[in-house]
């Protein structure tokens, strides 16, 4: 995969197909279906789409229709419960991974919502966290978690062991600023959204900075408060950006190819891809998800 510019300039934009948004996908089979604060979003490997409420505390899945098919919801510090769900990630093995910024913590469930462990706790030892945000897992079941407060990122196995941290607070190249966002790249390495210093790095797995680029601004290639990554099957990745209010779309070198429905999002947050390419967003400040196709 090709590097990114390691410039703030804008990026030039590609003539590509635009997406279209793909109208009632999920209202049609779940008539009446309410959200509260939609922003965690998430794949497995059977196409059944996870999703976590900030404000709601709960957990939905869905079938590849957009059926409902379970969801697990309770508002506490309890096992099971939840305090301002941020983040989801599926493991290889299918389990159910979600980061809460009001707990502080990391919780593991099965795919039928039973709950398996609980790690992190609120503080700046390594496997601790100021506000645990947003998480991605590693083929080799690492999890890596950003620490809105605390400027960095913890690591743990899949099992809730403490690997340790990586980066630190900072303006500077390679540090962080209010991390959100964060995704294992399809080269392995990590990309993450510095959302308090409106750029995108990419690192080594160890955090070693390898790119970066975006600066602040409201031109096409620059960010406003950017927030969520992720990645097609052909290695184009979407930024969403919640003060921006929109969805830029990136070649594999860091190209922008378009920009999603513009005028239409408000404070959108999780982005993910299906094995079709379609996209899914939650769409936070609308309370809803919505999900594109390629024209």
């Amino acid at each position: 995969m090709s590097q990114p510019p390691a410039t703030s300039a804008p990026v030039e934009q590609s003539v590509v197909a635009n997406f279209v948004e793909v109208e009632n996908w999920m209202d049609d089979q779940n008539p009446g279906i309410l959200w509260a604060s939609p922003n965690g979003i998430a794949f497995d490997n059977s196409g059944n789409l996870y999703t976590t409420e900030f404000q709601g505390n709960r957990v939905r899945k869905f079938g590849s229709q957009g059926e409902l098919l379970l969801e697990w919801v309770g508002s506490g510090f309890e096992n099971g419960q939840f305090d301002s769900p941020t983040g989801i990630a599926i493991s290889p093995a299918g389990n159910v991974f979600v980061s809460e910024s009001g707990n502080h913590r990391i919780q593991k469930f099965t795919p039928e919502g039973e709950w398996i462990a609980t790690f992190g706790s609120l503080g700046r030892k390594d496997g601790q966290f100021e506000s645990a945000m947003v998480l991605a897992i590693s083929d080799e079941n690492l999890v890596y978690v950003t620490d809105w407060g605390g400027g960095r990122i913890n690591v743990f196995t899949t099992n809730g062991d403490v690997v340790g941290s990586l980066l630190e607070w900072g303006q500077e190249p390679g540090k962080l600023s209010n991390p959100t966002g964060i995704k294992v790249g399809p080269d392995g390495n990590l990309w993450v959204v510095d959302r308090g210093n409106n750029r995108i790095q990419r690192f080594t797995p160890d955090g070693d900075l390898v790119s970066r680029w975006g600066q602040l601004g409201d031109a096409p290639g620059q960010f406003t408060t950017p927030t969520s990554i992720n990645f097609d099957s052909e290695g184009n990745f979407a930024i969403s950006e919640t003060r921006g209010n929109r969805i830029q779309r990136f070649d594999q070198g860091g190209k922008l190819l378009d920009e999603v429905a513009p005028g239409t999002f408000t404070n959108p947050h999780g982005l993910a891809f299906d094995d079709s390419g379609a996209l899914y967003v939650a769409d936070t400040g609308n309370h809803t998800v919505r999900k594109f196709v390629a024209e």
